[in-house]
């Protein structure tokens, strides 16, 4: 039996109704008395179970006070397994949200994790050496992302002080907080009152921010989806348009594994290529990917993005031509 699962059956023991005594643990245990003396001080000092002592029937029992609650045995209805999963979850987060404004309180969460393992300095090791990379990430300030969780949470507008790059302008919007999204760094879906629409602000653009009084303005998952899921990358959108890409076969062996967009369709040629269908609102960040696989990819009809593919690619040797 590993240490931890001697701990779930030690607290669960202690918190039946029963009163047990310290040769009665020993018993059902099956350890020696220096065993059972250290995890019942681990349970009490380390994570805090309020384990109580009776002097008159030399008993003890978890909870036997009103002021406790089963609550108060955190983590321990997990395994070892369970917990290193935790830890690796907490690395991801980590490289997500570097700030630690998405969960403020995880980093004493995860200390009483390391703890539960039966070799916590073991744990910290396994985790140090599991690495999440994410270039091109930008960051986000811990306030800004701290404000609109708790929007989010509480069903709450917000006031924004929000820098349009393309105006290279700050304005004030007051918004109701629909979803947090991951794309390279945080954004915000929201319904902004001053446009009466939806709009996706990033997050790293978002200086003050103020938590109003008014409830927030609601809209169904099954709408944001219809309305916002349809464009390509950072940009939200219905999805207006319709990109076909056929990539060599040697970069068929990666892009057959990656996921552009949720309802892209993927189909394998006869000659050895991979035909790419994906839909998009605006092409900005489509036509970078497309750049990024070079002469592997070609942009098969819709004359529009194959115009704006060919015009991204026509600057580029533009800036490299001019010293030669």
């Amino acid at each position: 039996m590993g240490r931890t699962e001697r701990l779930l059956k030690l607290a669960n023991l202690l918190r039946g109704s029963r009163k047990l005594r310290f040769d009665q643990l020993l018993e059902r245990l099956e350890v020696s008395r220096a065993t059972l003396k250290r995890d019942l001080k681990y349970l009490r000092e380390q994570l805090g179970t309020p384990i109580e002592y009776d002097t008159f029937e030399r008993s003890y029992q978890v909870g036997g006070s009103r002021r406790h609650t089963p609550q108060e045995l955190p983590g321990l209805w997990v395994s070892e397994s369970d917990l290193r999963s935790l830890l690796l979850a907490q690395r991801l987060l980590g490289d997500v949200d570097p700030s630690g404004g998405l969960a403020p309180d995880l980093g004493a969460f995860i200390r009483r994790v390391e703890s539960m393992l039966a070799k916590g300095e073991d744990s910290r090791d396994w985790a140090g050496r599991i690495v999440f990379s994410s270039p091109g990430r930008r960051a986000v300030a811990a306030p800004a992302l701290n404000a609109v969780t708790t929007a989010l949470m509480q069903r709450r507008r917000l006031r924004l002080g929000y820098f349009t790059r393309s105006r290279q302008a700050e304005t004030l919007r007051d918004v109701s907080p629909q979803r947090l999204v991951y794309h390279r760094t945080w954004y915000l879906d929201a319904w902004c009152h001053h446009a009466a629409a939806l709009r996706r602000f990033a997050l790293d653009a978002v200086g003050t921010t103020a938590l109003l009084e008014e409830a927030a303005v609601v809209i169904s998952v099954d709408e944001l989806e219809r309305l916002l899921d349809g464009g390509y990358g950072a940009f939200a959108g219905e999805p207006n348009h319709w990109a076909v890409l056929a990539f060599s076969p040697e970069a068929a062996q990666w892009v057959g594994s990656e996921l552009w967009h949720p309802m892209q369709r993927v189909r394998r040629l006869a000659d050895g290529r991979l035909e790419l269908m994906l839909p998009y609102d605006r092409p900005t960040e489509l036509v970078m990917d497309v750049l990024r696989y070079g002469a592997q990819v070609e942009v098969i009809g819709n004359p529009a993005l194959r115009a704006a593919v060919i015009s991204a690619a026509e600057a580029v040797l533009r800036v490299y031509k001019q010293d030669v």
